[in-house]
Formats: structure tokens, C-alpha cells, sequence
């Protein structure tokens, strides 16, 4: 699939990669996928994005602000599956800072003098010996929807807009790909984080649409 991508369109990926880094997150979710998109600002979902207010620098406070820095948060897989043994994260959260104060949950045992593990063992494995940070399996289904979004277009190349439609998520848009792992779920971190930001996925949809169509 990546030999279709465009140079700027492997771009995202390679920022992707950067931007999970520097959060200091064990892996690659679709909201780092879309701080790589945000990341190329002359790209035309770069421009919708930002035609709509979402920028690379809003975007980045907003998923400090619902998943937080470091290695101690949970990925995307092991939230959806502690959601359905009805244990909410965030109310979780919530409840223990209220007793015990802002980021009790985030205090490192390093602190009693235990030694930091470089890895654990989870679908959220930290970066292999090459530096890379695995894909979580809803990223790996957005570059699936992004190559189905390309097609259904007309276009031959996978280019940023199409990746960024890949990470709306499949229920905002009767054209894009669906699987049966979609149905029943949450929506992806990409598109929470777009709502987090007051903005509805339909409405980016419509403006890279629309941009294509100018384009054209």
C-alpha cells in the first residue's frame, strides 16, 4: 500500500511516528495520524482541517488533555476493552483526583525506587529496537479505509486527503470502507479528538470534498 502513498503522504506517517514519540505514547493511534496530517499545512486535509479551526498546536493541547504525556496512558485496544467490562477511564480518573489530587494516576513508581521497565508486555508494546512504535489496529484500519477512500474517488495515489478521510471515523460517511470490527464501537481517538475541538467529522468530510472538487 505505501509504494501508492505520496511523498507527502508518507510524510504523515513518518510525523505519526515523531509526534507518538514526543508524547512519550507506547504507540501509534489514528490521533497521531492526524497531527501528522496536521503537520503538512499545505496539504489540502491539513487546509480543511484548518478551514474548520483545527490546527496542529490545538490539536496537540486537546490530546494532552484527554490522554496526557508520558508512558502511563491507555491505548485506544485497551480502553475499548475495559469499556466493556463497564470500567470507564475517565470517570476513573476523575473520581481519583478528586480524592487524591490532579495527575494522581500519572505518579510514576520509579518515585519508591523501583526500576522503570523499558517495555510491557500489552498490545500497547513499547518501540522495537529500531525506534518504531506499532500501529494500533484502528490506524492500521484508517490507511485501509484511506486506500478505499482513493479508490471510490477516482485518484490513483493515496495522498493526505485520503488519509485523513481513512481517519474519519466509518460512521460519519455512508463511502467509507466499514468491517464488522466497526460496528458497535466507540468512535477512533482521531475522530474524538476532532469533537473534542468542537467540530463535527461530517463537516471535515464536506470540506475535503469539497477541496477535491475545486481541485478538480
Amino acid at each position: 500500500m505505501f509504494e501508492r502513498f505520496t511523498p507527502t503522504a508518507r510524510q504523515v506517517v513518518v510525523r505519526a511516528q515523531e509526534e507518538a514519540h514526543a508524547f512519550g505514547h507506547p504507540w501509534l493511534g489514528t490521533e497521531h495520524l492526524l497531527l501528522g496530517v496536521l503537520a503538512q499545512p499545505e496539504s489540502l486535509g491539513a487546509r480543511a482541517l484548518a478551514g474548520v479551526g483545527v490546527t496542529l498546536d490545538t490539536a496537540r493541547v486537546a490530546l494532552s488533555q484527554m490522554v496526557g504525556r508520558g508512558g502511563q496512558g491507555v491505548c485506544e485496544s485497551d480502553a475499548d476493552a475495559l469499556r466493556t467490562l463497564g470500567i470507564d477511564l475517565e470517570e476513573v480518573r476523575r473520581r481519583v483526583e478528586a480524592t487524591f489530587g490532579p495527575g494522581a494516576l500519572d505518579r510514576s513508581p520509579t518515585a519508591r525506587g523501583r526500576r522503570r521497565r523499558p517495555w510491557r508486555h500489552s498490545r500497547c508494546e513499547l518501540a522495537d529496537v529500531t525506534g518504531h512504535l506499532p500501529f494500533m489496529p484502528r490506524a492500521k484500519l484508517s490507511l485501509e479505509r484511506a486506500r478505499h477512500e482513493a479508490l471510490a474517488l477516482g485518484d490513483k495515489h493515496i495522498g493526505v486527503e485520503h488519509l485523513l478521510l481513512g481517519l474519519l471515523d466509518p460512521k460519519v460517511s455512508r463511502r467509507a470502507v466499514r468491517t464488522d470490527h466497526d460496528y458497535g464501537r466507540d468512535e477512533n481517538m482521531a475522530t474524538k479528538l476532532i469533537r473534542y475541538l468542537g467540530v463535527e467529522p461530517e463537516v471535515v468530510r464536506a470540506f475535503v470534498l469539497a477541496d477535491l472538487g475545486k481541485a478538480a
